[in-house]
């Protein structure tokens, strides 16, 4: 991997993990999905690197970073992407923001938040633009958590109700699959509770958001797999015909897995195509 830097950054209690590629004039944070850690980033952010100053940091509860904190709001995040700024390339408060499925649900918590330290918007396979009941059910009230933590205990009765609901057609193969890859492992049923718990509030409201980015014209591209069964490109278009003249979408031909290295050169030849 060319120009790669791997760095630490301390954040009051806690260190913070992020690659850095590049040593472009522009400078582009990439945060990743649910599992995965900035590494993901890699392919996409070699093809980058020249116009970009790339910083991939490892979020909470991922990969090398430390969180010691009991709680992660959008400030915290926000904090973290300027103190990185001030030590890669001093004096900017700006930058491009791009985040694939669970990344991209928290770059749009803070470009709802903070719109003005945002240049460009790119969101690959986002989470965010549509409410999911389960995780609201579970991260935002009291009794769904504690159902959360005793079902991630003892997960059989979901593992029945699953295995019903897709012989019933309620549940694609897709989906299916995704949930046992996290579910399968005693260990990662803790660490999907806790990292669920964690992120709680990154929650956008895309209705605020699309009137945001459509009064402050901020360049905004969806990229979304023509085959994923998770994130549906039905969802960026929704969001689309609200958001204003500013906003692209691009289907990729593939499944939910945008940041292979096969993409990384559709995908940067498009961001290179808009102009921040």
């Amino acid at each position: 991997m060319a120009d790669l830097h791997l760095m630490y950054l301390n954040h009051q209690n806690n260190t913070i993990h992020y690659i850095r590629f590049g040593s472009g004039p522009n400078l582009l944070f990439c945060l990743h999905g649910y599992g995965e850690t900035g590494e993901e980033f890699s392919a996409l952010a070699e093809q980058l690197a020249k116009t970009y100053t790339v910083i991939c940091p490892d979020l909470p509860l991922h990969g090398k970073t430390v969180w010691r904190q009991a709680e992660f709001l959008p400030p915290d995040l926000q904090l973290i992407l300027l103190s990185i700024a001030e030590k890669v390339m001093p004096g900017t408060s700006q930058w491009a923001l791009a985040g694939y499925s669970m990344g991209g649900r928290l770059a749009l918590t803070l470009a709802q938040h903070y719109t003005s330290s945002i240049t460009k918007l790119i969101l690959l396979a986002p989470d965010g633009l549509k409410l999911n009941f389960w995780y609201w059910l579970t991260t935002q009230t009291q009794v769904g958590n504690r159902l959360f933590r005793q079902t991630m205990n003892n997960p059989n009765w979901l593992f029945r109700a699953m295995k019903w609901a897709r012989k019933a057609g309620l549940l694609n193969q897709s989906i299916f699959k995704f949930s046992h890859r996290y579910l399968d492992d005693p260990e990662q049923r803790n660490q999907l509770y806790e990292r669920w718990t964690l992120f709680r509030n990154f929650r956008p409201d895309t209705t605020l958001l699309s009137h945001l980015l459509k009064s402050s014209k901020l360049p905004l591209l969806f990229f979304f797999g023509n085959y994923d069964r998770i994130i549906t490109t039905r969802q960026g278009e929704r969001f689309l015909r609200k958001s204003g003249a500013e906003t692209r979408l691009y289907i990729i031909e593939a499944g939910h897995r945008l940041l292979k290295p096969a993409f990384a050169a559709t995908i940067a030849e498009r961001i290179y195509q808009q102009p921040a």
